[in-house]
């Protein structure tokens, strides 16, 4: 496997050649039904009405035993390159749609613990559920002639390479194609960007496989084809099938003449996609006028299923929020929608030149649907954190609610409370605010996270708030594809690391998850994990470890490269704390411990200072961690995959590194292991024979260890002081009985000669 300095999962931290090919999660959903506007769950219940109440974000995700993953394989799939940094530009075609997502109240967020909870266990090799393949099939629009070509190669080849060179909806075709063969037994293979594969690693009868390589970059290996080719022969034998998703320029370097196992699928009528989405949404909405309309129709032409999505999604909005409306109003508010409101924004903008009324559209934008009273403290609020300073306006100085609230367009409702009844306007208000002061980005985080606790705000909207913002996050950086994206999920996430932590993890798990933004975060966080504690503050440390132990469910590698950095680049207890209970949490499940062994192992033989002293941390955090009976976990499953020599030449790291390690957690660490050994008389003999091989290895070392010898000298000492006024303790008996070993295995003290009696 190659990797840099060779990492397990195939990731490389230098940067890479190629930009990866983007795709939006609205790609997989192009043939979904959009997120109709209300009637939806209330607000209040779907996040909780009590503010202090954990979001659903915060359950764990299902626990249903992953699918297993490929461990033979005859290619390799490309590597998943790492970046030391997330600033470069990506010069991609970067496609800039909104995934669809399940949204609370009107436009007011999406429900982040479900988004989260479902991606993981998809991408994981669950069985995807039922209903979620036929919310997706509802809306599927392909010619009949061309789902028949792709049933035929199915049914003859087991095997089907999907490619294309744009978004046009490959992933709900294979859907559609092994629905057809399988029904709903469907599942993803369950694999690491780069990771290797081979179909004799996808057990289970008639099951139908999607192995999604669109993120894969536009390179794959030349014997990708053949290799496939080789696999249909696996998969005719246990009745199953899978489909590839590829690019096309990748299929054409890799394919080598396998053609037949492929189809170049063609871009949809966009018009037919249109109607499906709207006869199909609830309610459903008639489709024959916007499809008569000469602006919808020039609106949508040339596009793919993922932008005709958001158009549909708009139009079931828009009619929502004005049933009686006069339709060519309608239309511009959709093409108005369509555009983000940009150029609506730009005129409001350049003719409302003072921040009052600045201010007041932001506040009220993102408190949409909060009393008015409330918007016109936050607006004040909202300008002190920008850096300015407020005139007063005593009495009736100043314009009231009434006039600033139809200065910004939006409505008074009979509660008083300020909404806007245009189509997607509150997400492209703080979209503009973004692009237009991104210096600002800062105290406008930190004032949204100020809000979530603002006693005047309604519970409905406080606990929609870090959901909202979590919503336009994701949309912000699925649209920019430089390094402000980046900063702008890590500056959201610092200000909310410390009063909203279960809102942070949340944040930067679901981004790292999002197809569209997902392989640029991650990149982002190995960059993050290598910088001090000066540089990235301990806060968001904590709150990116968390996330990389939800995010190891689905990339156990990739996070494990991401927790031992973090390790290697903190003095903080808090951080130190949190990478162990993530990688604890890691080696809990049997599957991925002979990963981590064997990734250790590689990274402390690296040329490499860094990657060594990393390898070091991560083996000390686990090291130092106990089960509730007091056991190293490293220990508790010794039945089962303990390898005294791997223990020992990691300890011997340990020892030899001793100086630049955290003395607490080494302290720690060697403290547990000889209690256990106090303790547990199973483990006596296995733990004193992996710290004596840490120090002296048999028939390999031939000289004396002081430095090794020493350190753990000093170590075992702290753990069982010298009593001198009293009998020695079994502590001190058990420390005497290790040293002694050590001695008599230093190969420097000379054997012992044939005992000569005394005259």
């Amino acid at each position: 496997m190659s990797t840099e300095n060779t990492t397990m999962a195939g990731e490389r931290t230098t940067p890479p050649a190629e930009a990866p090919s983007p795709h939006s999660l609205a790609e997989q959903d192009a043939g979904v039904p959009s997120s109709t506007p209300p009637p939806l769950p209330v607000a209040d219940t779907a996040l909780g009405a009590d503010r202090n109440q954990p979001s659903p974000a915060a359950l764990p995700a299902l626990d249903v035993p992953p699918s297993p993953a490929p461990d033979s394989s005859r290619y390799d799939l490309p590597q998943a390159e790492e970046v030391g940094s997330a600033e470069e530009e990506w010069k991609t075609d970067y496609d800039g749609h909104i995934s669809v997502d399940q949204r609370l109240d009107r436009n007011d967020g999406v429900n982040i613990g479900v988004q989260i909870v479902q991606a993981i266990n998809r991408l994981r090799g669950d069985l995807l559920p039922p209903e979620w393949i036929t919310e997706r099939l509802s809306t599927y629009e392909r010619p009949e002639h061309e789902r028949d070509q792709l049933r035929s190669i199915l049914r003859r080849e087991h095997v089907l390479v999907l490619h294309t060179s744009y978004s046009v909806g490959r992933y709900t075709a294979a859907l559609a194609a092994l629905h057809r063969e399988v029904g709903n037994n469907i599942r993803h293979v369950r694999r690491e960007p780069g990771e290797v594969f081979a179909a004799e690693g996808l057990e289970g009868q008639e099951i139908g496989w999607i192995l999604d390589l669109r993120d894969e970059g536009d390179k794959l290996p030349s014997g990708v084809g053949p290799a496939l080719r080789q696999d249909a022969l696996y998969l005719k034998r246990s009745g199953s099938y899978l489909i590839v998703l590829t690019d096309t320029a990748a299929w054409r370097q890799a394919s080598r003449g396998t053609n037949a196992l492929a189809h170049a699928l063609s871009l949809p009528a966009p018009e037919e996609v249109l109607r499906a989405h709207l006869e199909q949404a609830t309610p459903p909405v008639k489709a024959a006028r916007w499809l008569d309309d000469s602006e919808i129709v020039e609106g949508i032409a040339g596009m793919p299923p993922a932008e005709v999505v958001e158009w549909a999604r708009a139009i079931c909005e828009a009619e929502y929020l004005d049933p009686n409306g006069d339709f060519k109003d309608l239309v511009d508010e959709v093409v108005q929608a369509a555009e983000d409101w940009r150029t609506r924004l730009l005129e409001w903008h350049t003719e409302h030149e003072d921040s009052a009324h600045r201010n007041y559209l932001l506040a009220a934008a993102v408190l949409d649907g909060a009393p008015v009273e409330t918007i016109y403290a936050a607006a004040e609020t909202l300008a002190k954190a920008l850096g300015e300073t407020p005139a007063p306006r005593p009495g009736q100085q100043g314009l009231g609610v009434i006039a600033l609230t139809d200065a910004i367009n939006a409505d008074l409702s009979d509660e008083d409370t300020v909404c806007f009844w245009r189509t997607g306007y509150v997400e492209a208000v703080v979209d503009y605010f973004w692009a237009d002061r991104p210096h600002l980005i800062q105290r406008f985080t930190c004032w949204t996270a100020d809000q979530t606790s603002n006693k005047d705000l309604p519970d409905r909207v406080a606990n929609q708030l870090a959901s909202r913002v979590t919503g336009w996050a994701l949309r912000y950086m699925r649209a920019k594809r430089g390094k402000r994206a980046t900063e702008l999920l890590r500056e959201i996430a610092s200000q909310w690391a410390q009063p909203l932590p279960e809102q942070a993890r949340d944040l930067l798990t679901v981004a790292a998850l999002d197809t569209g933004t997902g392989r640029r975060v991650r990149d982002a966080y190995l960059a993050w994990a290598r910088r001090n504690d000066q540089d990235i503050p301990p806060h968001l440390k904590v709150a990116l470890a968390q996330a990389c132990e939800r995010l190891a469910d689905i990339y156990p590698t990739m996070m494990l490269l991401r927790l031992t950095e973090l390790a290697a680049h903190t003095d903080n207890e808090d951080v130190t704390n949190a990478v162990g209970q993530a990688l604890t949490t890691l080696w809990d499940q049997p599957k991925n411990r002979k990963d981590i062994q064997s990734q250790l192992a590689e990274w402390s033989r690296s040329p490499e200072k860094g990657r060594r002293t990393a390898a070091h941390h991560a083996f000390l955090h686990l090291a130092a961690r106990t089960t509730e009976d007091g056991s190293p976990v490293l220990l508790a499953s010794a039945h089962e995959d303990m390898h005294r020599a791997w223990q020992a030449a990691r300890w011997r790291g340990l020892l030899v590194d001793h100086g630049k390690l955290p003395t607490p957690l080494l302290q720690q660490a060697l403290s547990a292991w000889m209690n256990a050994a106090t303790s547990v008389q199973d483990l006596q003999d296995p733990i004193l024979t992996i710290l004596q091989h840490a120090v002296y290895e048999p028939q390999t070392d031939t000289v004396y260890a002081a430095d090794r010898y020493l350190a753990l000298s000093h170590l075992l000492f702290a753990w069982a002081p010298v009593q001198s006024l009293r009998p020695p303790s079994e502590q001190e008996v058990l420390r005497d009985r290790l040293l002694l070993a050590l001695r008599s295995a230093d190969p420097a003290v000379p054997a012992p000669g044939p005992h000569v009696p005394e005259d």
